[in-house]
């Protein structure tokens, strides 16, 4: 606990907290890499539950490199988000549910394409998905939506500042 009580009195804390541009600017880096993970991950849930079934599954392979793009982005801008409010943020339950969420949202994806292993190269049309793989894209939708949920609730159940 003295580390984080250290943190919060650093001048980049400070500075996170009391500035008029130092938390938005990070939100909206925040907000950008959310939607490049779980836009990316949307799509292709949707298209293994079976929406635009003209789109292969390999042309999904470019998109994941943008999607660990958004994730790093997402892990930094969260990183310098919870150095804002070091003590309060361990302690609200919107911040542990949302990381909950996110360890499952990643869970489910990982399970969702060892349940697509070597289906990659099957033309579109020809695709047949197993029912593991569905359960897991569903999965995947319901965590990253109570992931956001749970993140946006952040701002709204914070406790008061320690003292």
């Amino acid at each position: 606990m003295e580390f984080l009580t250290w943190l919060e009195h650093t001048e980049f804390s400070t500075w996170m907290r009391e500035s008029d541009w130092g938390h938005p600017i990070v939100l909206c880096f925040h907000a950008v890499g959310m939607a490049l993970v779980v836009g990316i991950s949307f799509m292709f849930s949707a298209r293994v539950l079976g929406y635009a079934k003209s789109v292969s599954l390999a042309a999904f392979d470019q998109l994941f490199g943008l999607a660990w793009f958004g994730f790093a982005m997402n892990a930094a801008s969260g990183i310098v988000l919870l150095m804002a409010e070091p003590r309060r943020m361990p302690v609200t339950p919107a911040f542990l549910i949302k990381m909950i969420l996110i360890v499952f949202a990643g869970l489910s994806v990982w399970a969702l394409s060892r349940a697509l292993e070597g289906m990659e190269r099957v033309p579109a049309g020809e695709l047949k998905v197993p029912t593991g793989a569905k359960v897991s894209a569903v999965a995947s939708i319901v965590f990253w939506c109570g992931a956001i949920v749970a993140g946006r609730l952040i701002g709204y159940t914070i406790g008061p500042p320690p003292v």
